[in-house]
């Protein structure tokens, strides 16, 4: 691990002291300003954002838009007025494990990218926006793109992408602090601060953030800090620049959920349930039972105080650009290396799993105790990437290949046993598999447009080869094999044509493919493999934009086989497990718009109504076509804000003051495949309020506050869940779990920039 580390940061130094001229300087006054920077993308970074006429539906979200909504949660939160995006929180608050849905894919199927470099865990696909808190203050700005989308956005763009940017740098010095406080002992600390241009050309900036909350369910607190530094140097023709993000979590865990029982059923019903639920555990504790009657929504199953996940992910990345007569190329190196333990507390498990010894006494045999275990994860991912672009009188082409290696160390250890492990050392571990992944892909694309330049005609195509391996023993001590190698080729074409200067339409259609992740091969019913996912996607939309509106429609059938949906169960660490399905579409309208009608009023509004069906589940168990699971066919945000209060004189100092009124409505969602109403979310519907005032001072910098209330009509509700059934005494008997996400709460920070 330290020797990856040492040849990255080697490769930056050895770059940064060729030294080279001065660029031009910049400016900036307002609060817009001074946190929009001076473009200084390098070109790995600016060939992996969006093109600007693409032909895919796409939404950039500013670092202004991200600032002035953050109210101390984490990503998909924040983005969670976007179209057809759906949020939940384990603790449900927005703060600690989080996730999110767009379009109905979920998060292993959403490509996020930092400055191009994929932030998917390689063997899970999963995102973990916990492990690199308060990211959203480092961001400059970031594109989502919802379908296939654009090759150059990562190895694997499949349902949706989030390409995120944080490589620009401000021409000028300065800097933030924010702090706030609010519900459930929720406490942010952040600091940011950046040279501007020093000297020659070099650049340096960063950032500290420290978040606390206990969580609106019982036992749900983070403790979260991450660190930010960025440095850079540019010259005439080109730049370097060394980013590095430190993030390190401890979480306590809720990823069980809540029995939906216990959210409002009398005492009589959950002891009726309980007697027969011993499988998990209520049956035969009641302690716990009590604990769900007095606490409902907000209980917790784990009871056990150090029933944590900690674990600390460094990411580094070296970027360098360089224009070489008409042709402009980068290239990236990048390393993260995590590491981290999930604890937990066992009662009267086997002692020999753990490897301990049965206790023989004077009238028995010992062969269970109580056991508190760590299972770990110590990985490593590094890689590197190569792109160059070309621009013509009428068009240009790109290309781009990338190469990444992942290595991943899944090991337990029994820390403490009640009886059997005296013999065992603390670094004993009772299971140790390691799983390995290469990813080998490049991209080439180009546009050209008609003479008049109303045409664009855009082609992309991609190819990857994927080898994935799994070696040792599980923690059910199975011995784990897995060898397999995958080969993708992914096309794509697409056509904008400008209407008027004011209105555009696109159409495209691209394939997609995605490889299973190790849960899929791991967790499997049969010895087969599980196949890799196809997925025909074509988009068709409709752009308008004026000063007073813009709106933006888009249709969608995206047709996949072998499609990996969620079954509604979870595994031993509580993450979703998935199933091929033959036959499966999500098809959809989509609509966005902004309507200004004056200065100082904004409202904007998306609207998505779609189907997402399975038409062949490709075995035979009798199952009829059925809604996919966690799928909404119905959602819709609504943002209205009014500065109410613009006191701002015409060089912009002075102070103003803003109301917002945000809605969300997330339409009914299957916890399976089995379109059954028993195992479902009903649609719930949230309203947020905001207010903030903001004085600008004379020398550019601000002092902010802003008061924000969530959830101001109290509504009950719980944004996932998961679910299982069978059959007893001839009856079918489901059970479900939900995650209640709290009621009214609210939070205050104030903001100073410098």
């Amino acid at each position: 691990m330290t020797s990856r580390f040492t040849i990255t940061l080697l490769s930056f130094f050895l770059v940064a002291l060729t030294g080279f001229a001065q660029p031009n300087a910049g400016s900036t006054a307002s609060e817009d300003s001074l946190m929009q920077s001076v473009q200084l993308l390098p070109a790995t970074v600016a060939a992996i954002q969006a093109p600007e006429r693409a032909p895919f539906p796409t939404q950039t979200v500013e670092a202004v838009e991200l600032a002035k909504r953050d109210a101390s949660m984490d990503m998909p939160f924040l983005l969670r007025f976007t179209p057809s995006l759906v949020v939940t929180s384990d603790a449900g608050a927005g703060i600690g494990y989080t996730s999110m849905r767009i379009r109905g894919s979920d998060q292993t199927h959403i490509n996020v990218t930092i400055n191009g470099v994929a932030l998917n865990d390689a063997e899970s696909h999963q995102v973990y926006w916990v492990d690199l808190p308060d990211l959203a203050s480092s961001v400059d700005n970031l594109t989502i793109q919802r379908g296939v989308g654009s090759s150059s956005n990562g190895a694997g763009a499949f349902g949706a992408t989030v390409a995120v940017q944080t490589m620009e740098f401000n021409e000028q010095p300065g800097g933030r602090l924010v702090l706030s406080g609010g519900s459930f002992g929720t406490l942010r600390s952040m600091a940011q601060w950046s040279t501007g241009r020093m000297g020659s050309g070099f650049y340096m900036e960063g950032r500290a953030s420290r978040i606390l909350s206990d969580g609106y369910m019982d036992r749900s607190a983070s403790d979260l800090t991450s660190m930010q530094l960025g440095l850079g140097y540019r010259w005439d023709s080109g730049q370097i620049a060394y980013s590095a993000m430190l993030g390190h979590e401890r979480t306590e865990q809720a990823w069980y959920g809540v029995p939906r029982i216990g959210l409002d059923a009398p005492a009589d019903s959950i002891w009726a349930w309980a007697a027969n639920s011993y499988e998990y555990g209520y049956g035969a504790d009641s302690a716990r039972i009590e604990d769900l009657i007095a606490r409902g929504r907000q209980h917790n199953y784990y009871n056990y105080e150090d029933q944590v996940d900690d674990y600390r992910q460094d990411h580094h990345q070296v970027h360098v650009s360089q224009q070489a007569g008409a042709w402009d190329f980068g290239a990236t190196l990048h390393y993260t290396a995590g590491a981290g333990y999930y604890e937990q507390y066992r009662s009267d498990d086997d002692i020999a799993l753990y490897g301990g010894t049965p206790v023989i006494t004077a009238g028995d045999t010992i062969t269970t105790a109580d056991v508190i275990r760590r299972r770990w994860l110590d990985n490593d991912y590094f890689g590197g990437i190569v792109q160059g672009a070309r621009s013509f009188d009428r068009g240009g082409v790109q290309f781009g290949l990338g190469a990444f290696d992942y290595e991943g160390a899944h090991f337990g250890n029994p820390i403490w046993m009640a009886a059997g492990g005296d013999a065992l050392s603390p670094q004993h571990r009772y299971y140790d598999n390691t799983g390995s992944k290469t990813d080998r892909y490049g991209f080439v694309s180009g546009d050209l447009q008609s003479q008049d330049g109303a045409m664009n005609l855009r082609g992309e195509l991609q190819v990857r080869q994927v080898g994935y391996q799994v070696a040792g023993t599980d923690n059910d001590l199975r011995t784990l094999m897995v060898d397999t190698a995958m080969a993708f080729v992914n096309p794509k074409l697409g056509v904008d044509y400008l209407v008027s200067s004011s209105s555009r339409v696109f159409a495209s259609i691209a394939k997609g493919s995605r490889e299973p992740v190790r849960n899929d091969f791991i967790d499997r019913l049969t010895d087969a493999y599980p196949k890799a996912e196809q997925l025909l996607d074509i988009e068709l939309g409709w752009e308008i934009s004026t000063p007073e509106w813009s709106m933006q429609a888009v249709a969608y059938n995206m047709q996949y086989e072998n499609q990996l949906v969620l079954t509604g169960a979870l595994n031993d660490v509580g993450s979703p497990v998935r199933q091929n399905v033959a036959s499966s579409f999500r098809r959809g309208l989509e609509w966005t718009n902004v309507w200004r009608p004056f200065n100082g009023f904004q409202w904007y509004s998306t609207v998505t109504a779609s189907q997402n069906r399975i038409t062949d589940f490709g075995f035979d168990l009798g199952m009829e076509p059925a809604d996919i699971s966690f799928s909404p066919n119905f959602t819709a945000s609504s943002v209205v804000t009014w500065e109410a209060l613009n006191r701002l004189n015409e060089e912009g100092i002075g102070s103003t003051c803003l109301v917002e009124w945000s809605a969300r409505h997330v339409g009914k969602q299957y916890l399976d495949n089995t379109s059954s109403d028993v195992r479902s979310l009903d649609a719930y519907n949230v309203h947020d309020a905001r207010v903030r005032w903001m004085w600008s001072r004379p020398n550019g910098s601000y002092v902010a506050l802003t008061g924000y209330l969530r959830n101001f009509l109290d509504a009950q509700y719980s944004a996932n869940g998961w679910a299982y059934f069978y059959e007893w005494g001839g009856e079918e008997i489901s059970e479900v779990y939900v995650y209640p996400q709290a009621g009214r709460h609210g939070l205050v920070a104030l903001e100073f920039s410098f």
